[in-house]
C-alpha cells in the first residue's frame, strides 16, 4: 500500500512575506501511520518546497500510482486547493481513493462531498487515528462503515459516521515526521520572525482552546476542550528537531 501526502501548490501566503512553513498537519499524520503500519509507504509530496505546479503534481501521480492520496485543508480559504488537488489525481487515476480532512470538511463533510465529486472520503475532527484506520481498512478491503470520524461515499449514498473521541494524551503520538521531508526543512523560514537563514519549523505543545470565541470554529473543533503535551516531551521535541534536522527557529503555534 502506498499514501502519499500532499501539500497543494499555493499561489500566495497572504501579508507573510518570505514565508514557507513546513506542512506540518501531514507529517504528524505521516509519522503515525508509519508507527502503525509500517507495511505501508508513505511518502510527503510538499508543492510549495518543491517547486510542483499543478500540471508537474499530475505527472508526480501517474508516475508514482498511489493507491490512497489525502491533502488537508486548514480553513475555507484554503478548500480550493485541496478540490484542486484531488480533482487532478482523479484525472491521473479514478481507483486513487482520495481522502481530506481540517476544520473546514469537518464541519461540512456531507455539503463537501455533495460539491466535489473528487473526494472519496473525509476525516472529521482529529485524523491520526481516524486516518490510519482508514488506510487499514482500505489496505484489507474491508468496509468503512464503523470508522468514527469518517464520512465517505457508500454504495447506497453518503455516509457519515459517528464521532470519534479525541486523543486523551498527546505524549503517546509519535515525533512530527521532519524525517519525510528531510531535504527540504533547510528551505522552510519566516523571515519576519525568525529572519531568512533561519530554517523553520514547528511544534504543536497542545491541541484546542478553552475560550469559545463566536468568530472561531477552533474550539468546536477540538469540542471545547485544551491538551497539553508535557514540558519534557515539548523539550525533547525541540532537540530532535535542533539536532536531527538543523531547524533554527522553531514555533509553537498552540
Amino acid at each position: 500500500m502506498k499514501c502519499l501526502l500532499v501539500e497543494p501548490p499555493k499561489d500566495i501566503w497572504f501579508i507573510m512575506g518570505d514565508y514557507l512553513p513546513p506542512p506540518y498537519g501531514i507529517i504528524q499524520l505521516g509519522a503515525y501511520v508509519e508507527r502503525e503500519l509500517p507495511e505501508v509507504k508513505v511518502e510527503v509530496l510538499d508543492c510549495n518546497a518543491q517547486g510542483v505546479d499543478w500540471n508537474g503534481l499530475r505527472k508526480h501521480i501517474e508516475k508514482t500510482k498511489p493507491d490512497i492520496v489525502a491533502s488537508s485543508s486548514l480553513a475555507t480559504c484554503n478548500t480550493y486547493e485541496v478540490a484542486r488537488t484531488l480533482q487532478t489525481v482523479k484525472k491521473a487515476d479514478p481507483d486513487i481513493f482520495t481522502v481530506t480532512g481540517g476544520i473546514h470538511f469537518s464541519f461540512m463533510s456531507e455539503e463537501s462531498l455533495e460539491t466535489y465529486s473528487e473526494i472519496d472520503a473525509i476525516v472529521r475532527g482529529e485524523g491520526e487515528v481516524t486516518f490510519t484506520e482508514l488506510v487499514k481498512r482500505r489496505m484489507s478491503n474491508q468496509p468503512l462503515n464503523d470508522v468514527a470520524g469518517l464520512t465517505y461515499r457508500g454504495e447506497e449514498g453518503i455516509v457519515k459516521n459517528p464521532d470519534r473521541p479525541q486523543i486523551k494524551d498527546l505524549n503517546t503520538l509519535p515525533f512530527p515526521g521532519y524525517h519525510l521531508v528531510k531535504d527540504l526543512v533547510h528551505k522552510y523560514r519566516f523571515a519576519a520572525m525568525g529572519g531568512k537563514d533561519a530554517p523553520y519549523a514547528l511544534v504543536e505543545g497542545a491541541r484546542g482552546c478553552p475560550h469559545k470565541c463566536t468568530f472561531c470554529t477552533q474550539w468546536r473543533h477540538w469540542c471545547g476542550e485544551w491538551r497539553l503535551k508535557s514540558p519534557s516531551r515539548i523539550a525533547d521535541e525541540i532537540e530532535y528537531i535542533y539536532k536531527e534536522f538543523g531547524s533554527r527557529f522553531i514555533w509553537l503555534p498552540d
